[in-house]
């Protein structure tokens, strides 16, 4: 599907666009206004034959703004690789990399945040083919759904776990199941 390739960009440039809209708003209520984070993390589909390995790893960046109070929109780029077990699927050297776009709610806790998000994201699969040796790429939009918990370290820095579900319309598998742990940076 060509036209999730084609609009990636336009994704990126509209949220990235939107957001000095929301900047004001949210600041005059909280510590901070935007949040970069940086995370690693392991992941997988349990509907990919063969592939159900949910031991690949991969990365994700997060860039996140405050609407109001407790309400944040996040973007999210991430890749995995998915070829733990010898193949996911029918490719070999496969790799999911994806582009989500989130709003998130929060619940302040004694000792830390935790939060759930909803988006959209556009979604990349691509590997080698194992019978011909090509390289193939599958691409779609579709959903996600998180959970987080964010632990403050200091009043700058914290640690952020995430916890996600994705589902893209992919050939060779439409749910993925992903976990993150990393550093989040707010000013």
């Amino acid at each position: 599907m060509k036209t999730a390739r084609s609009t990636l960009p336009c994704l990126v440039l509209a949220a990235a666009l939107a957001l000095p809209f929301f900047a004001p708003a949210a600041s005059a209520q909280e510590l901070y206004t935007f949040t970069v984070g940086v995370l690693g993390g392991v992941g997988g589909s349990l509907d990919a034959d063969p592939g159900g390995d949910l031991g690949n790893l991969g990365y994700q960046l997060n860039f996140s703004i405050v609407t109001e109070p407790k309400t944040h929109l996040g973007i999210r780029l991430g890749q995995m690789d998915l070829d733990v077990g010898g193949g996911f699927g029918n490719l070999d050297n496969a790799e999911l990399t994806y582009l989500t776009v989130a709003g998130e709610y929060r619940y302040s806790k004694s000792f830390y945040q935790s939060g759930i998000y909803l988006g959209l994201g556009a979604y990349r699969l691509g590997g080698d083919d194992l019978f011909s040796g090509e390289n193939r790429e599958d691409t779609s939009f579709g959903g996600v759904l998180g959970l987080t918990g964010e632990f403050e370290l200091t009043r700058s820095f914290s640690v952020l776990v995430e916890f996600s579900g994705h589902w893209a319309d992919l050939d060779v598998a439409q749910v993925y199941l992903l976990g993150h742990v990393g550093i989040a940076f707010h000013f």
